[in-house]
């Protein structure tokens, strides 16, 4: 199943999961109306009491919760919040406490809104009241930790927009394969034979279509590699586009990244920075630039066949790819053929001009040409091809023109390279 509620508060902004129990507490208490305790039990602890999650994971996958600074007694809980500096004593409206608390995303849902500013009076009317109490004022904190109980990196790795990026790296990156039959733009004819369902991706919206994928349990957070999004064009579950992935290659690899990680996010697993996965040293984005390679051995029918190009740098080739595509050879045809995903070392020009436009320099290129005859990607999704699954090279010149009727082509190697 889908973690749903917990997506719902927190990666989108959406409504509903937040909420919690606040008994009919008035929308704001003058410090005379009512001792701190009173305020304490009747508006602060039915949050720290309450199951359901607070406004604060709007904005946090996880990791970080209000109840985090409440502790079930009064005295506890006040002495804590002075003894970390959330406190100000000589002017509560303007403590650490009150800030978090207010801190919204740039879109905040309705429902998750009422929730933060419940929890705003809430805490303000008792700081005001609490800090007019000597005894609460002589308070001693003890030494139990009090705050979130996962590293500052965790806490940063499960932020919303940190969640959403990976989103649009690993998954949005992808989505114009799907757009044809997904997209309300461009799927009329599936949606009239299947219904709105099949329309799961909002056209220039990452965030919306994220929100809709958790929602209609496209995306299965507690058991992310079941989740249609896998399921669906590997062909695990009937899909009516036809096969568009296979178990280990590239799409798959990052589909997963993303999947398992949000997974891992929401389930609270990691606790320190060692925890948290590497980012990949690479980008990529796919292109409209097609490659085709002809006369491929029919022995090779189904077996995953990877093409990387290195672009020509005057004598020789550059160090890293500049495109890579890869897919089962369809052996009775003898060729193959795909869409380029154009690739970047992370954090390099290039990888900020592929980002902004998907196209590929006219010219020479080789092309590294690997075949998986063990199936061992299949085996284990994590697997990269290697030295030897290397097959053979070519070089290639070409516009890269866009288009599949612009499609380049080259023959397949006739021998395997000698290594």
């Amino acid at each position: 199943m889908s973690r749903r509620p917990l997506f719902a508060i927190v990666v989108l902004c959406s409504a509903g999961a937040g909420c919690h129990d606040v008994d009919g507490a008035p929308n704001a208490t003058s410090p005379g109306s009512d001792s701190a305790l009173s305020v304490f039990e009747r508006r602060v602890l039915p949050i720290f009491k309450s199951p359901k999650p607070s406004s604060c994971s709007e904005c946090h996958l996880s990791g970080v919760d209000l109840k985090d600074y409440i502790r079930p007694t009064q005295a506890e809980t006040f002495a804590a919040l002075v003894a970390s500096g959330m406190v100000d004593t000589k002017e509560t409206d303007r403590s650490k406490i009150l800030g978090f608390i207010g801190r919204k995303p740039e879109k905040p849902s309705l429902v998750t809104e009422k929730v933060r500013k419940e929890e705003y009076e809430a805490f303000r009317a008792w700081l005001r009241a609490a800090v007019r109490e000597p005894d609460l004022l002589s308070a001693k904190s003890t030494d139990e930790p009090f705050g979130p109980k996962v590293s500052e990196e965790v806490i940063r790795h499960a932020r919303s927009d940190r969640v959403l990026a990976s989103f649009v790296e690993n998954v949005w990156s992808e989505i114009g394969r799907c757009a044809a039959c997904h997209s309300p733009e461009k799927n009329a004819e599936q949606v009239k034979k299947h219904g709105e369902q099949v329309s799961w991706i909002t056209p220039r919206d990452p965030e919306a279509t994220m929100r809709h994928m958790l929602d209609a349990g496209i995306i299965d957070a507690e058991t992310p590699e079941e989740s249609l999004l896998l399921a669906k064009p590997t062909e695990r579950v009937k899909h009516g586009g036809g096969q568009k992935m296979v178990v280990g290659d590239r799409s798959y690899k990052q589909l997963r990244r993303f999947l398992d990680d949000y997974a891992a996010t929401a389930g609270g697993e990691y606790r320190t920075a060692d925890d948290l996965p590497r980012p990949a040293g690479e980008v990529s984005e796919v292109s409209e630039i097609w490659f085709k390679l002809t006369d491929v051995p029919e022995e090779f029918d189904q077996k995953l066949l990877q093409v990387d190009l290195y672009r020509q740098e005057g004598d020789g080739w550059s160090k890293d790819r500049w495109a890579t595509s890869d897919r089962p050879v369809f052996g009775k045809g003898r060729l193959w053929q795909h869409s380029l995903g154009l690739t970047a070392p992370r954090g390099s020009a290039r990888a900020e001009e592929i980002r902004g436009r998907q196209t590929l320099p006219a010219g020479r290129y080789l092309a590294k040409i690997y075949v998986d005859r063990s199936g061992k990607l299949a085996a284990d999704f994590r697997a990269e091809m290697g030295a030897e699954d290397l097959w053979g090279e070519i070089e290639v010149e070409s516009r890269w023109a866009e288009g599949y009727g612009e499609m380049t082509e080259a023959p397949f190697p006739e021998s395997r390279l000698r290594r």
